[in-house]
């Protein structure tokens, strides 16, 4: 039996190699399956949502998914590992030989001892290690190699005289210390995504915003094939209350489903054909189980029209805490989909943006961006506020000045502000009207030319 079993290679071969191994899978062993995103002409063939939907219909407990930078050229780097279980009680875990140092331990007001493991830092699920100058501020980002990140796998996974299987799609001379090890190789090439180019911007002077205060799931307020790009944080099913009757997101599963299709729907009706639209959101697991709310949306927007292009990762420093055989939630997926193969999307204008201390990982699909902090997001109606820097980003990849930008799930504001102070126009729906205040605050605050922009409140 394995106690570890490391699959590296496309989905199809790791959907085979479970298939196969899955009997020789220790019940407290691990199965990690390290996969790219599989393109077709440009379009996603398979993402590992895939292998978590597969995994899990075999009755494997899914743990998480890691996000690992890949060592390329291509627009799309990242690697997604995915991790299993046979049971998820027993499974042995060590993160104590990945933990990095704190930072701040030794600086300031992170002298207080109370706040640091002494074995260093709990590590996330983005591995993109650091060094720092000792003052705590990062000097470099670390990319992993492929023999460093088994490395990482099977020092957290085997004790003692423990057996593993690499199936690997790199024929190297690979051991892990002296553990016995069985391995297989298969051979795989990635292909990558690719998007179009904008056009010359708009000379406009002035650019209006209006918030609609009513049910994205009929946008009558807005023509067909008008808009150019739509960006949404939309509700996670059962998760977050915000306490207005008939809202999407506190009913059943099923009735959450078609709502959110009916939304989806009228977003494809309201793009222009070169038009694009970016999700943002994540798995959740609910009495551990994974909601696969992320692969919900991908269907339903492949069933409508969309043509499903990709996922940008949301790194965030500040992650969500685990249990002590998890890693902490560090980032978040962007799902983009295009309306038609015509995309507005500009590849060129990603290599602006430079998050990290290492060109290899920078320019390309993982943003590292922190909420802002402050009381903004804390104690208010609307809590779960996203950066106005990543909207800023889709914004500029996707659309050029004067273009109109939707968000059907506006919230607090935030995609407003970042569109009018990019120079775009734009339309927000948002169902809880309570929202108007704290929306009224932030954009007097933070829209750039605020007395020179026109917004406008409307009830639908």
């Amino acid at each position: 039996m394995y106690k570890t079993i490391i699959i590296k290679n496309n989905i199809d071969t790791c959907i085979n190699e479970i298939t196969s191994n899955i009997n020789n899978l220790a019940e407290n062993g691990s199965l990690f399956c390290i996969v790219k995103t599989q393109y077709k002409d440009g379009i996603v063939d398979k993402d590992f949502m895939d292998l978590i939907d597969y995994g899990t219909s075999l009755e494997l407990c899914y743990i998480n998914t890691i996000v690992i930078p890949d060592d390329t050229e291509m627009l799309d780097n990242v690697l997604y590992c995915v991790w299993f279980t046979k049971d998820k009680k027993s499974y042995y875990f060590n993160k104590d030989f990945i933990r990095e140092k704190s930072i701040w331990k030794d600086v300031e007001w992170g002298k207080r001892e109370k706040n640091y493991n002494s074995k260093g830092k709990d590590p996330g699920n983005v591995w993109i290690p650091t060094e720092d100058d000792g003052k705590a501020n990062i000097t470099n980002h670390i990319l992993l190699s492929k023999n460093e990140i088994l490395d990482r796998l099977l020092s957290t996974t085997l004790l003692e005289n423990d057996k593993y299987l690499l199936i690997n799609d790199e024929n190297i001379d690979y051991k892990f210390n002296n553990y016995n090890c069985d391995f297989k190789f298969i051979s795989n090439n990635y292909s990558d995504i690719y998007f179009g180019k904008l056009d010359s911007e708009s000379m406009l002077d002035d650019y209006n915003g209006k918030v609609v205060f009513g049910t994205s799931e009929n946008m009558n307020k807005i023509e067909d094939n008008t808009v150019d790009m739509i960006v949404t944080s939309p509700p996670y099913w059962d998760l977050k209350n915000y306490y207005k009757e008939n809202q999407i997101g506190q009913e059943s599963y099923e009735v959450y489903s078609n709502r959110m299709y009916s939304v989806w729907e009228q977003c494809f009706n309201k793009l222009k054909d070169n038009g694009s639209i970016w999700i943002n959101i994540n798995i959740r697991t609910r009495n551990g189980n994974p909601i696969l709310l992320p692969r919900l949306f991908v269907e339903q927007c492949n069933k409508i029209g969309f043509k499903y292009r990709g996922i940008s990762i949301w790194h965030k420093s500040s992650g969500i805490p685990t249990s002590a055989r998890n890693l902490s939630d560090h980032h978040e997926y962007i799902l983009i989909f295009t309306k038609s193969d015509n995309s507005k999307i500009d590849i060129n204008r990603f290599e602006q943006y430079c998050d990290y201390k290492n060109d290899k990982i920078s320019h390309k699909l993982f943003w590292n961006i922190n909420r802002k902090a402050g009381s903004v997001g804390k104690n208010t109606i609307h809590p779960a506020i996203f950066p106005t820097e990543l909207i800023n980003r889709i914004n500029i990849v996707s659309t050029n000045k004067g273009d109109m930008v939707v968000d059907p799930f506006l919230g607090s504001g935030t995609s407003l502000i970042a569109s009018l102070n990019n120079c775009r126009n734009f339309i927000g729906y948002e169902y809880n009207e309570g929202f108007k205040e704290l929306m009224n605050n932030r954009f007097e605050t933070e829209i750039i030319n605020y007395k020179n922009n026109k917004i406008d409140y409307i009830i639908q």
